[in-house]
């Protein structure tokens, strides 16, 4: 019984390192919650740490059982029970045809010719689609900065609120752009502005990028919020990062791939492992 309850708990381990996982390309759940935190008490997150905290919350119920049963020895014990090469095999054929089938969908998304949307907030434009290039006011005083730290590096993202030349104090904020470039020049040519808050509001014209109904970062609209700014519900947010709408498919693959390669090692180590007990 102990035997089958090992492996349970390994698989619901395996299980929720990929969710959390998921959550991480995703920007949802704990992890969500966790990087937000970070953002409004120190301004960036830090992935690494953030990841770990959906893995331990929900590793928590494992540990427990483990701890419950007096099972912390067999855990990492290989002859405390027999191993299934055909499972672990399974399971990563299974991850690899998912890692094709994601890699494959994302690269004919990023292959596809679409056409790019002109929105003009001022006219009182609706986007049809979610690749757009929007003309209206950046309301340089509203704009804030968020930070994502990998080891040494920050990467710094600016979210600057897109209004119509008609839009006052009061009125909710619809669309925030989402960019880490520090100045904007008209695309006709002129004077290149900052994006700062020290820069009076002006008329820009984005950037192709992709909208994301109800993207916009919590400590974004909470720091909205704070300084008695409307956003509407759902805020949308336009982002200006390349690939940002194949982003999850080639995420999907490169961890699924991983996880099958790992699932198929442990096959081939298991089937030795099995040889060996045999032989002895």
């Amino acid at each position: 019984m102990k035997s089958v309850l090992k492996w349970v708990i390994w698989f619901y381990i395996a299980a929720v390192c990929a969710y959390a996982v998921y959550e991480w390309y995703a920007y949802t759940g704990l992890y969500r919650m966790a990087a937000e935190w970070q953002l409004e008490q120190f301004g960036s997150y830090r992935v690494k740490l953030t990841l770990l905290f959906p893995m331990l919350v929900l590793g928590m119920p494992a540990a427990t059982l483990v701890t419950l049963t007096g099972m912390q020895g067999q855990m990492g014990d290989p002859s405390s029970g027999p191993r299934s090469p055909a499972i672990f095999a399974l399971l990563g054929v299974v991850g690899l045809a998912v890692a094709a089938g994601a890699g494959w969908y994302g690269y004919v998304k990023l292959m596809e010719t679409f056409d790019v949307e002109s929105v003009d907030l001022s006219k009182g434009d609706t986007p049809r689609s979610t690749h757009v290039t929007i003309t209206g006011i950046a309301r340089t005083e509203y704009i804030i900065e968020f930070g994502t730290k990998r080891d040494s590096t920050t990467m710094l993202d600016r979210y600057v609120p897109l209004t119509p030349a008609s839009w006052r104090p009061g009125q909710p904020i619809v669309y925030v752009m989402k960019t880490d470039i520090t100045a904007y020049t008209p695309p006709g040519g002129g004077r290149t502005l900052m994006l700062s808050p020290r820069t009076p509001a002006f008329q820009i014209t984005t950037e192709p990028g992709v909208l994301v109904r109800d993207g916009l970062p919590g400590p974004v609209a909470e720091h909205y919020r704070k300084n008695n700014l409307a956003v509407a519900s759902p805020p949308i947010l336009l982002d200006l990062s390349p690939g940002a709408d194949v982003k999850p498919f080639f995420m999907t693959a490169g961890v699924s791939g991983l996880l099958g390669f790992v699932m198929l090692l442990s096959a081939g180590l298991a089937v030795r492992q099995r040889r060996r007990l045999m032989q002895g």
